[in-house]
């Protein structure tokens, strides 16, 4: 009997399905970094030195996971420093808890390391500028450069260094109106004044260079993390593990990154602890109706994706809550989340498993 294993939390869980009903596991496959790819990467951080004279150099480090960004880290900074340059580094965790995102990060760059003057983004004091309020850690740097993951995002389409730029607590901004389009005026302020280099790892592809040339290359690659697949009644997804998995926050966009893997009135199942609870304040806020920005975004996007499919979770939450705010069922363990689908669509029912939710599957067709 097939057996599919999810991270979960900081540990792993399996469920097993039995053979007479139709599976496939989907995903891509990571990549090895390009042979070669250290020494340029040294190269590019060698000039971003000289560009920056005597003056300071200022890195915006987002966090997501311990990955490949944290070696990409450490080897600018090494470069950097071996050349003299003062570096400051700035950090951001927007795709997390806040409190979990300081702990994480901190925790990642004692083990690999970088021991350097050291910001939390959002505690950077803020300075007017082009009609923002902004970093004054930032702006005042001779050279910057911005160490981000890219990967596909359920709520804004792709989570990429454009996000984590207006999302990272660089910037104080208002985020009232439609997100995708603040993130983009923010954006287009900065780069318009502020001279920016950009690395960003995208499933082990590392891409660097100025805004235009990595944008370029990230719209590129993320095409390749679209993947087509066939009508199913089912898809069975992780959260990650820990710290992508530790609040539903964190990981409640993933049912929009799902939504057209599906058949309509198809079951979306995620695996995801969340040991940490519902997450911040400010999501509860907008759990009951209020809030604004990422969360408000995040909430109005799975009450439409109630109105055409089924959504359930195996976590640590309690059941009541979000069945009764969301109309999410809750499980104890995948196996049950699986019974559950199983019995609802029977012996015919087709299932996806997504281990590692990293793709954006969606239907080659549409049926009813």
């Amino acid at each position: 009997m097939p057996e599919y294993w999810f991270k979960y939390g900081v540990t792993e869980v399996s469920m097993e399905v039995p053979e007479e009903f139709s599976q496939r596991k989907i995903g891509v496959k990571e990549m090895e970094v390009a042979e070669g790819v250290w020494g340029d990467l040294r190269s590019f951080a060698h000039e971003v030195g000289r560009d920056a004279g005597s003056g300071y150099v200022a890195i915006l480090y987002d966090h997501v996971d311990d990955d490949l960004s944290l070696q990409v880290l450490r080897h600018v900074v090494d470069s950097l420093l071996d050349d003299g340059k003062e570096v400051t580094l700035l950090v951001s965790h927007w795709r997390l808890p806040p409190k979990i995102g300081t702990e994480h990060a901190r925790h990642c760059l004692k083990k690999h390391g970088i021991s350097i003057k050291t910001i939390e983004a959002w505690e950077s004091e803020k300075i007017s500028f082009n009609g923002l309020s902004v970093s004054r850690e930032f702006l005042d740097a001779s050279a910057r450069i911005m160490i981000t993951t890219s990967e596909p995002h359920g709520i804004l389409g792709r989570a990429s260094f454009e996000e984590a730029l207006a999302l990272g607590g660089l910037f104080e901004i208002r985020l009232d109106g439609e997100l995708r389009e603040a993130i983009a005026e923010t954006c287009e302020k900065v780069f318009t004044e502020v001279p920016l280099q950009v690395i960003t790892q995208l499933n082990g592809r590392i891409c660097f260079g100025d805004v235009d040339k990595v944008r370029g290359e990230v719209s590129r690659t993320l095409e390749e993390f679209t993947i087509p697949v066939d009508d199913a009644e089912m898809i069975i997804a992780g959260g990650g593990g820990y710290p992508r998995d530790s609040t539903f926050q964190s990981i409640i966009h993933l049912f929009g990154l799902l939504r057209e893997s599906v058949i309509e009135e198809g079951l979306i199942g995620l695996v995801a602890e969340c040991g940490e609870g519902l997450g911040s304040r400010e999501f509860f806020g907008a759990l009951l109706g209020g809030g604004r920005g990422l969360d408000a975004e995040a909430i109005r996007l799975v009450k439409d994706v109630s109105e055409s499919r089924r959504m359930a979770i195996t976590s640590t939450l309690p059941k009541a809550i979000l069945r009764e705010t969301l109309d999410i069922r809750g499980f104890d363990t995948p196996q049950e989340l699986l019974n559950y689908g199983l019995r609802t669509y029977g012996k015919d029912a087709r299932l996806l498993v997504l281990e590692k939710p990293m793709i954006r599957p969606i239907r080659r067709r549409t049926t009813g």
